[in-house]
């Protein structure tokens, strides 16, 4: 019985250490699964990844990768690593030997911002086979590879990060834009404005009919005053809450664009999870082990 239950345990804590893991890696499709050329093609993909301090660096660093991982299939004599080396730190055209062939990049990601100033970029590379053989190696549809699951993910990651979101539609819904760049507070405050605006406009306009009303079915003049300047009065408030509120929407629509969202501390590709399933005489549970 105690087996069984910690096997049950262990899946369990697989399944979650498995979750716990794809969660914090954040990769285009064709990263997981290298994608496959049409039969006879002569070329083959591969990928690369590559960490740097700017751009260049980290581009040159996923070339290298790439070019590692796909050596067998170049049928090039005289490669070695230092030229893979070079390339990792002077670019791809650094080693001549890597002009003898065709290659290309298909599919980038924009740099992932890691913190620290380091960033991480993912590329996808055709090369071509057989430098003698078919000349079919601009026949591949580039666009084929645009993940754009990827491309949102990988805005709000780095949004999360820098704190620059890019535009959207967010911005014209009251407190929306806020909320998502993580300044709930401001987020209700533009919420709450504008709906006491709006309430007041409401309430006021109400009002104002109802003393109109009120205006219209009595002949006393003393009355009819009184009514006459409630409803003037419940009139300038109604314009004071209508100018409120265009001016807290277009407050709001300036700050959704303008302001900086708040920076997470948690960075996705560095927290790891441990869970570790245990199993005695008298107990058994989980231990979680958290590092950043």
């Amino acid at each position: 019985m105690k087996n069984i239950i910690y096997s049950i345990l262990l899946l369990f804590a697989t399944n979650i250490t498995v979750l716990a893991q794809s969660s914090t890696e954040l990769r285009p499709s064709w990263a997981y699964s290298t994608p496959v050329p049409p039969a006879g093609a002569n070329f083959f993909l591969s990928w690369g990844v590559g960490e740097g301090h700017d751009e260049q660096s980290a581009t040159n660093a996923a070339w290298a990768d790439a070019l590692r991982k796909s050596l067998h299939e170049l049928g090039l004599i005289g490669i070695t690593e230092q030229d893979i080396s070079m390339v990792a730190t002077q670019g791809i055209n650094a080693a001549v030997k890597f002009n003898r062939m065709k290659r290309r990049v298909v599919s980038a990601t924009e740099p992932i911002y890691l913190g620290e100033n380091k960033m991480k970029i993912y590329i996808l590379i055709q090369v071509q086979r057989n430098v003698n053989g078919a000349d079919d190696f601009y026949q591949l549809n580039t666009n084929y590879f645009r993940d754009k699951n990827f491309d949102k993910q990988l805005r709000n990651y780095n949004a999360s990060l820098t704190g620059r979101y890019p535009f959207s539609g967010r911005v014209f819904i009251p407190g929306w834009a806020q909320i998502h760049k993580g300044s709930k507070g401001k987020g209700v405050f533009f919420i709450l404005a504008e709906a006491a605006c709006i309430g007041g406009i409401v309430a006021t306009e109400s009002m104002r009919s109802s003393y109109e009303s009120k205006f219209s079915s009595t002949n006393d003049a003393d009355k009819r005053r009184s009514y006459a300047n409630k409803a003037d009065n419940c009139a300038n408030i109604r314009n004071g809450c209508i100018a409120g509120a265009a001016v807290f929407y277009i407050w709001n629509v300036i700050d959704g664009i303008a302001a900086r969202g708040k920076r997470k501390p948690f960075m996705l590709g560095e927290a790891q999870m441990e869970v570790s399933p245990y199993v005695t005489t008298q107990s058994g549970g989980f231990a979680l082990s958290f590092n950043f």
